[in-house]
């Protein structure tokens, strides 16, 4: 075993950086998504949650200087504030909760918020102030307990008639906010260590060499026909955190 880990478990991680990595360069969100879902079947939420936001950090580095024009930055600064008081909560459950339960409560999150933005849910109007904030505490949880701060943000801005492009820049900046937090939360908890660092090193290269061609991609391939992948992806992973956890 390498750093604690089998070699399934380094398969699938290296497969889920691979996917994960060009679904975040081209829409700027689903990274932590896809990396948890996936590889939480086979690993400890514990060993791969503080990971993927590591990941998600350098892949948010490479992003924002193409995309800090169409940031909505208003937003961002409102989520950030409803964000950062719930991560602490968040990350205590990640250090005390059962990695099964911590798989179910993953694998339903994911759930839900395919399913919504599937069905088209949808806002009539630019989201408000006290929506945005909301967002942000619902991201903040996620974050510190699941690694996952999209789904809140993800179907916040997909319901609203805000271009594609503000949601791809806005989840960038948002996220690469939340995710420094999260991991020193989550390093006061013990969740991170030498062998997370590692792991990181090893996966890196990938992440960025799949950042980089999403970013290429995008403007090229139709982003619908990307989203809806992602959103058959995600949908299956979920499906798959659930059956784990429940049938273990």
């Amino acid at each position: 075993m390498l750093l604690g880990w089998s070699p399934e478990v380094w398969a699938l991680a290296a497969a889920a950086s691979l996917v994960a990595g060009t679904v975040r360069g081209f829409t700027g969100f689903g990274f932590a998504l896809i990396l948890v879902t996936s590889v939480s079947v086979l690993a400890p939420p514990a060993e791969i949650v503080p990971i993927s936001l590591v990941l998600d950090i350098f892949a948010g580095i490479r992003l924002l200087p193409h995309v800090r024009h169409d940031i909505d930055r208003r937003g961002s600064a409102l989520m950030v504030l409803g964000a950062l008081p719930a991560i602490p909560l968040g990350a205590l459950a990640l250090a005390s909760v059962d990695d099964d339960a911590m798989r179910l409560g993953i694998g339903i999150a994911v759930l839900v918020a395919t399913l919504a933005i599937a069905a088209g849910l949808g806002l009539k109007r630019a989201p408000g102030a006290g929506l945005k904030l909301g967002t942000g505490v619902a991201m903040g949880l996620l974050s510190g307990s699941a690694g996952i701060p999209g789904p809140p943000v993800i179907l916040l801005y997909l319901s609203s008639p805000l271009p594609a492009a503000t949601l791809r820049a806005t989840a960038v900046a948002v996220f690469l906010v939340t995710d420094l937090v999260s991991v020193s939360v989550m390093a006061g908890y013990g969740l991170v260590d030498a062998n997370l660092a590692l792991r990181c090193l090893i996966l890196v290269p990938i992440v960025e060499g799949a950042v980089y061609l999403g970013r290429r991609l995008y403007g090229i391939a139709p982003e619908q026909r990307v989203r809806q992948a992602a959103l058959v992806l995600l949908f299956l992973l979920a499906i798959i955190a659930i059956g784990r956890a429940t049938l273990g």
